[in-house]
């Protein structure tokens, strides 16, 4: 059962406060915890976020929604080949 833990929504820019007794090393992660990443993994403050992640996918609900964002639609033209003057 997925945890119904409630994710705040935040604009852009914010992110998740993830106290330090919650965050996690790659060692210490486990498979339903989600695995995004905070800092440089070359300095020791690296970690993840390691809260529930959401059923099938390597994220948590908002690190989900962080992540795979819907498109833009684009407007199309035509490619119109430049003539030589």
């Amino acid at each position: 059962m997925i945890n119904s833990e409630r994710q705040p929504t935040l604009p852009d820019g914010d992110d998740l406060v993830i106290p330090p007794k919650e965050r996690r090393s790659l060692g210490a992660l486990k498979r339903n915890e989600c695995r995004w990443p905070y800092g440089d993994p070359r300095l020791k403050d690296f970690y993840f976020c390691g809260k529930q992640k959401s059923a099938g996918h390597p994220y948590c609900g908002f690190h989900m929604r962080r992540a795979f964002r819907p498109s833009h639609p684009r407007e199309y033209r035509p490619h119109q080949p430049r003539v030589a003057a």
